[in-house]
């Protein structure tokens, strides 16, 4: 049977029905995930970098301020893969062949070296704790290097912990942000020789941008010490959880709780 046509005056005087704004959802590609993630991820670690970096600047290198900007950084983002760390990044990312890994690179990069250079227009005649701006001597490497390691090994560590489901230390977005704002406080005392940020990005452009203010190249040309060795820490992190983790893994399969 035809269904019947409603009048005029039937839709005028009957009672109202709701307009159906929502239009059924489409499924969504893998392709459009991936797109929508990596825009995700572009933003908040090249917001997140930038922030970093403005606050050693901001707060004259204030070590209670960057952790608690960190932390609240960490709990904002709601995004595992967002580190705001070239080296904690890159170790998180072996075996990851995604796209996301150069996109999360480099605005890291790019959001430190903008704040490197805002800062630089801003606090030039302020700034005099600055990681980086004292020539680093031969004799100090040592001690710098030792903390630049430890101190990102422990970031590192925290990183890997939190964000796997065997060995994470709490599912709460609150706690898991407290945890790695103070394991970066713990990995920033450890290298109190240099007062440093245990990011490369953030080495880099203080480096690069305080060499061009005053000249002193050599400064620039000796920063490869806080650019490579966080990322000597990263790796060992990983490689000291990959040993636990696969005890761990075994210890499941024995006692029947994977397969």
């Amino acid at each position: 049977m035809a269904q019947e046509s409603e009048s005029y005056s039937d839709i005028v005087n009957g009672p109202a029905k709701p307009i159906k704004w929502n239009v059924d959802p489409q499924p969504q590609t893998s392709i459009g995930k991936a797109k929508k993630e990596m825009v995700y991820i572009f933003w908040f670690e090249f917001l997140g970098t930038f922030m970093l970096t403005f606050s050693i600047y901001a707060s004259n290198n204030n070590p209670f301020v960057l952790i608690c900007v960190y932390g609240l950084l960490i709990l904002l983002a709601q995004n595992q893969k967002c580190t705001f760390n070239p080296a904690v990044t890159s170790t998180l990312a072996i075996g990851d062949t995604g796209q996301w890994v150069a996109v999360a690179l480099g605005s890291q990069f790019a959001g430190a070296f903008l704040a490197g250079l805002i800062g630089l227009i801003s606090f030039s005649n302020y700034i005099d704790d600055v990681p980086y701006i004292n020539l680093t001597t031969l004799g100090r490497f040592p001690a710098i290097a030792t903390g630049e390691v430890l101190g990102s090994m422990i970031l590192t560590i925290g990183f890997i912990f939190q964000y796997d489901e065997l060995l994470e230390f709490s599912s709460d977005r609150v706690e898991s942000s407290i945890i790695i704002a103070s394991l970066y406080g713990m990995g920033r005392t450890l290298s109190y020789v240099s007062q440093s940020s245990l990011n490369p990005a953030i080495a880099l452009s203080l480096s690069f941008f305080e060499s061009c203010k005053d000249g002193e190249w050599h400064r620039f040309w000796t920063s490869w010490i806080f650019i490579g060795f966080p990322f000597v820490g990263g790796f060992i992190a990983l490689s000291f959880i990959h040993v636990i983790y696969k005890s761990c893994y075994e210890q499941q399969i024995k006692i029947g709780l994977r397969i």
